[in-house]
């Protein structure tokens, strides 16, 4: 098995079983110098992904404490390979049958491939490990300008859609109602369909909006490393994600040209920046605003294993600071590479 690696100058590394002793990931091509406390700047980021949080999320009850091993001294990054650990302390493998496959998880498949597999939980194919990506992202976030927002928040979950969303977001805002939707009466009504849910045996899928303000111009390339291209390929690397839209994409390709591009044209300084372009203008970050709407599939684990288990009936609410921690480190890889470039233009 290859591909645990995510990045090219900054290299996150992730490793471990959803039922094994621990999970953790190894973040190398980290700058030397950069503060960083463990407390401050990754608990609550894993916190927030963590389970057993609330009644629509599952009941395993992980403390998600990381333990530093490497790379951090004195509260300052050596430059050197960092690696981080959580242990696994409530896992309950017996609810796993090694002879059954659920519908559209990995079970199948991954057993086709490999010839052998972790049944306990989905093993490395567990949302477990999107802890390793959120620790990566701390990392990362650290590296942004500090005028740099990357905020995610529930969109949608099943059928019912977020209306009343504010302009200004900020993680106390969104983090007011465990679904972690911003708008209070549609956050309510989600919360009881999962509560259904899980009484049900069922699940719900959803959508996760991506919010990237004063992103620094400039990211990105204009070819095959294009910034919508690096961050699509992110989203669609965690698991349950079926589809990344940059903006309201539909209503892009059902606008007129003479509608949708609406910028400045000529040669002043404001000149050919257009707003509707979502941030991201021939694969290049702009200094607009970037939205990215992220579309997971309901849940796999459905039906009596879901009811007698402990499962999430919709990830959405959890894979909120994933998709941030993911944000956060193409944003900074790309950072790195056009500092590397600008150092080697002669």
């Amino acid at each position: 098995m290859f591909a645990n690696t995510f990045g090219t100058y900054l290299r996150l590394t992730t490793f471990g079983e959803s039922h094994g002793p621990a999970m953790g990931a190894v973040i190398d091509g980290m700058p030397a110098g950069v503060d960083f406390d463990l407390a401050t700047h990754l608990q609550p980021h894993l916190d927030r992904r963590r389970p057993g949080q609330s009644n629509i999320t599952t009941a395993r009850a992980e403390a998600d404490r990381a333990e530093l091993l490497s790379g951090v001294f004195d509260g300052k990054t050596l430059g050197t390979p960092i690696c981080i650990v959580v242990h696994n302390t409530d896992a309950r493998s017996r609810d796993y049958d090694p002879n059954y496959f659920r519908p559209g998880h990995a079970d199948r498949t991954w057993q086709e491939k490999f010839g052998h597999r972790d049944h306990r939980g989905g093993g490395r194919a567990s949302g477990r490990e999107t802890l390793c990506r959120v620790i990566g992202g701390a990392f990362a976030a650290r590296l942004l300008p500090p005028q740099t927002r990357v905020v995610a928040f529930t969109q949608q979950i099943g059928e019912h859609i977020a209306r009343s969303i504010p302009e200004h977001l900020n993680t106390d805002l969104i983090d007011q109602h465990p679904t972690r939707c911003p708008d209070p009466e549609v956050a309510e009504r989600i919360s009881q369909e999962l509560v259904d849910c899980k009484s049900q045996g069922d699940s719900r899928g959803g959508v996760i909006e991506l919010r990237i303000d004063h992103c620094p111009i400039g990211l990105g390339e204009p070819v095959f490393a294009k910034l919508k291209a690096r961050l699509a390929d992110a989203m669609m690397g965690i698991g349950a994600v079926v589809g990344v839209s940059l903006g309201d994409a539909p209503a892009a390709a059902s606008a007129r040209g003479i509608d949708f591009h609406t910028g400045i044209p000529g040669d002043g300084p404001d000149a050919g920046i257009s707003p509707a372009a979502s941030g991201i203008q021939g694969g290049i970050s702009n200094g607009e605003r970037i939205t990215l709407r992220v579309f997971f599939k309901p849940a796999s684990t459905i039906g009596s294993m879901a009811r007698e288990g402990r499962h999430d009936p919709c990830i959405v609410p959890r894979a909120v600071p994933v998709v941030e921690a993911m944000a956060n480190l193409v944003l900074a890889d790309l950072l790195l590479a056009s500092r590397l470039n600008q150092h080697l233009t002669p």
